[in-house]
């Protein structure tokens, strides 16, 4: 309040004439991409599908969110990983209003566009990649983008620093930087918003997973940068592609070796998204097995990619919590800070907890004897059996007891024909002799 700040609030003349201007300008170029798409050259589209690509950026901040029915129980938890209350802050002196929600309508046509353009003209890398951006947008983008927002941050970070007066103290900046302050919540907030998964936007991941795997490596490359983006938006999404990844991993060895590439590269994810490590026990108990005894990385691009992939695993998977209990004191707390609960309420949530830890160690039981099955039988190569091993290795823990059988196909690699294995085993002995200490 003392700082008075204000902010220009668009009139109604000024948002009717924004909406008057996208619709007179969007839809031609819409119309113009769904009847003459595959006759335009390079250059026509790559025009039409820039304008439409820009027009959106300036546009979607206006557009609601489509409404569709939101996805439950992707991952089971007593609090809701979601909001019942969404809200988008007006900025506006009335509500835009469209012919239809734009939202939907570059989802339909973008996407019918993308196959075409896919399946005619391949080699419009340009294009392909504007069309994906489109499409994405008008599903995670609501006036902010991520790396703005980080950009943002990070100047203000540094102008913080070089304000801060130690006679007055360290929170007496000047006027321009708490502005600028507020204008970085204002923008986190947008990017924070609408992290509930819907229909439609499953839909648009599912899509963009299937072009993350197509057999044109441009197509496959810019599409995986989108999926990730998507996938980063929503909470638990990435439990929409894990059965379809397995699919791929199980496949005989007749599968067509680019749809591997791509979904070893989705796997590997990038610097914000990395699917292997997520915490879930139930997905880590399907995924991990399927990894380990994929017949498909035997080409040397397949198989850097897998060692890739191990290595990331490695590096950050941290041991996740078979069982989650709260003590007395947090419990306590809980109540000072909000209010008493109700004992019935109370009960049937202890009954989720516990049917939750249960699930945990029975995953965690069942991936580290399928590992180990896969060790004792023949089907694996020596890489393989690395590859398995170092998984092992890093599921030791000493919250539950580890299966007996385990700990026999440590010792008895020890004496393993192959260096590697016997490295892998002696780590694990270690490991295992530091669990038993109290």
């Amino acid at each position: 309040d003392k700082l008075n700040v204000q902010f220009h609030i668009p009139n109604e003349d000024e948002v009717d004439f924004a909406c008057e201007f996208v619709e007179t300008f969007i839809y031609p170029e819409l119309q113009l991409l769904n009847e003459k798409c595959s006759k335009m050259s390079t250059e026509e589209r790559l025009r039409s599908l820039t304008l439409v690509h820009y027009m959106s950026i300036g546009c979607l901040r206006m557009v609601p969110r489509i409404d569709s029915k939101l996805i439950d129980n992707l991952v089971p938890s007593v609090a809701p990983y979601g909001s019942k209350y969404q809200t988008q802050y007006s900025i506006y002196a009335k509500q835009p209003q469209f012919k239809e929600n734009l939202r939907m309508r570059l989802l339909i046509d973008v996407g019918k566009l993308i196959d075409v353009i896919v399946e005619n003209h391949s080699d419009d890398a340009s294009s392909i990649k504007i069309a994906l951006k489109i499409y994405s947008l008008s599903s995670i983008y609501y006036g902010v983008f991520k790396h703005d927002a980080d950009k943002l941050h990070k100047h203000f970070e540094a102008a913080k620093g070089s304000f801060i007066n130690k006679l007055y103290g360290e929170r007496q900046y000047p006027r321009f930087l708490m502005i600028e302050r507020i204008t970085l919540q204002c923008e986190r907030f947008s990017l924070t918003n609408f992290q509930s998964l819907t229909e439609i936007d499953k839909q648009v991941i599912l899509k963009l997973f299937e072009l993350s795997i197509h057999r044109y490596s441009e197509v496959r490359r810019d599409a995986q940068g989108y999926l990730f983006s998507v996938l980063n938006r929503y909470l638990f999404s990435y439990q929409v592609i894990v059965d379809r990844i397995i699919e791929l991993l199980n496949s005989p060895s007749d599968i067509d070796h680019d749809q591997i590439k791509g979904c070893l590269y989705i796997l590997l994810g990038n610097h914000s998204f990395f699917l292997p490590t997520k915490h879930s026990w139930s997905m880590i108990e399907r995924l991990w097995p399927a990894m380990a005894r994929t017949t498909h990385a035997k080409k040397p691009t397949t198989q850097r990619l897998m060692d890739h992939i191990n290595e990331t695993i490695g590096k950050q998977f941290d041991t996740q919590a078979l069982v989650e209990d709260t003590n007395d004191v947090s419990r306590k707390a809980a109540v000072d800070i909000w209010k008493p609960l109700d004992p019935v309420d109370l009960e049937s949530r202890d009954q989720i907890r516990q049917q939750r830890n249960e699930e945990n160690v029975q995953s965690y039981n069942n991936l580290m004897e399928t590992l180990n099955s896969l060790l004792r039988g023949d089907s694996l190569t020596w890489r393989q059996q690395e590859t398995t091993m170092s998984l092992m290795w890093l599921l030791l823990q000493k919250r539950v007891p580890i299966p007996s059988s385990c700990i026999r196909t440590f010792v008895d690699f020890l004496v393993h024909d192959n260096v590697e294995l016997r490295k892998i085993s002696e780590e694990g002995i270690t490991a295992f002799s530091r669990l038993q200490k109290p």
